[in-house]
């Protein structure tokens, strides 16, 4: 016997929720089934406080929402049919989220691209020294200035030329920040400590920066010191006996201790460093050397460029010794170079051939040192490099074999 078929009944579907009176939605607007928004319904953490929501008669179009005008992949497109219809998306939350993004961004709640935010709300009055950071040149008198020599070391005063490049400048540029890199050994330390004598026993104070050893051998272990290799350097390089010394070069020096092993920090140099240009008068300074104040070498360009803006607001010379990476470049690169106002590069030149060893005066594969001016923003330089080597004091001299074709120009 057959079974009696019985149909089933279909379920019943549940009428969609209409939006609440009042809320002020346009026809065709498209909320979705579920989604309507309650009179003063907020979304907190969505740009929305709690009682923000849509007010009763506060449609769309009373913000800004035209009659048919969707939303296509976030944002608002004219024509769309069915109103507001995000394209591709059927999750009412996702679909709640740009709506609210939108609203927001129609309420003038965010929207603002960040790098336009500074030229928002910014009026002259807020800041009544505003006009100090604005230089109106034509408003300067003393326009045309001729760079001044600050005389250090024979060889190194020598590497920038007069403005008609026909005489050397007879001293660093004045008033400048200087990178000096080289290998070690070749007498970066020891033409730096002959330029702090010569420049303070011209009346000029100075700073020595010490960071990679100590100045005095306090435990007397028997060290030759950096404190008594400077004062028998100085008396060579000035020609003064002890008492003149002791008269006219060593109260115009400072040394400031900055070793990392100590505990000193980027921050606590700096602090010693404005002192004694500040209250003590200092205006030539030498920093040996700027790597060892960042051991991780990272911030050596950056550190440089501190100094530099600083140097330049309180004439202040100033030489910094460096160290070279493997590949000849100063540790700090190409930022480096580029920050500073001049360089001085020490390098190590292989002979590689037999040309090459008869213009150098030197033997077929031999390594010669020479030093040359990579840059300088305020003089022209030496185009040339200078083979060098040091007597038998340690300072550094033109070697006697140095070619006559890169002869060096006169001193003035």
């Amino acid at each position: 016997m057959a079974k009696k078929k019985t149909s089933k009944k279909a379920q019943p579907v549940a009428p969609e929720p209409a939006a609440q009176p009042g809320v002020g939605m346009q026809p065709g607007v498209g909320m979705q089934p579920g989604m309507g928004m309650q009179a003063g319904m907020g979304m907190p953490g969505m740009g929305m406080q709690p009682g923000m929501g849509m007010q009763p008669g506060m449609g769309m179009q009373g913000m800004g929402m035209q009659p048919g005008m969707g939303l296509q992949g976030g944002g608002v497109y004219p024509g769309a049919q069915g109103g507001m219809m995000p394209m591709g998306f059927n999750n009412p939350m996702a679909q709640m989220m740009q709506m609210m993004q939108m609203t927001q961004s129609m309420l003038g709640m965010g929207g603002v691209d960040a790098s336009a935010q500074p030229f928002t709300g910014v009026h002259e009055e807020e800041e009544p020294g505003l006009e100090a950071d604005i230089v109106k040149p034509a408003l300067i008198e003393d326009l045309f200035k001729e760079q001044e020599p600050l005389p250090v070391q024979d060889v190194l005063d020598r590497l920038c030329l007069s403005p008609d490049g026909t005489t050397a400048l007879g001293g660093i540029p004045k008033g400048c920040t200087v990178a000096f890199a080289g290998p070690p050994g070749k007498g970066k330390t020891r033409s730096m400590l002959e330029a702090l004598a010569r420049v303070a026993a011209s009346g000029i104070k100075c700073a020595y920066v010490v960071a990679e050893e100590g100045f005095r051998d306090e435990e007397q272990s028997g060290r030759d010191d950096l404190c008594s290799r400077f004062a028998k350097i100085a008396l060579a390089a000035t020609g003064l006996d002890e008492a003149g010394l002791r008269a006219k070069v060593l109260p115009n020096v400072l040394i400031i201790l900055a070793q990392y092993h100590r505990g000193h920090t980027w921050d606590d140099f700096i602090r010693r460093y404005r002192h004694v240009v500040e209250h003590e008068g200092v205006r030539f300074v030498v920093v040996d050397s700027l790597n060892t104040l960042d051991p991780s070498k990272t911030r050596t360009a950056d550190n440089l460029a501190t100094l530099k803006t600083y140097n330049h607001s309180h004439a202040v010379t100033c030489v910094t010794i460096g160290q070279i990476k493997d590949t000849g470049e100063p540790v700090g690169g190409q930022p480096l170079m580029h920050t500073a106002d001049a360089v001085f590069l020490i390098e190590t030149i292989a002979l590689g051939s037999k040309e090459m060893a008869e213009f150098w005066g030197g033997k077929y594969r031999d390594k010669i040192t020479v030093v040359r001016a990579v840059k300088s923003v305020t003089t022209p330089i030496f185009p040339r490099p200078v083979r060098i080597k040091l007597d038998g004091d340690g300072r550094m001299i033109v070697h006697p074999s140095h070619p006559e074709d890169y002869a060096l120009p006169p001193l003035p």
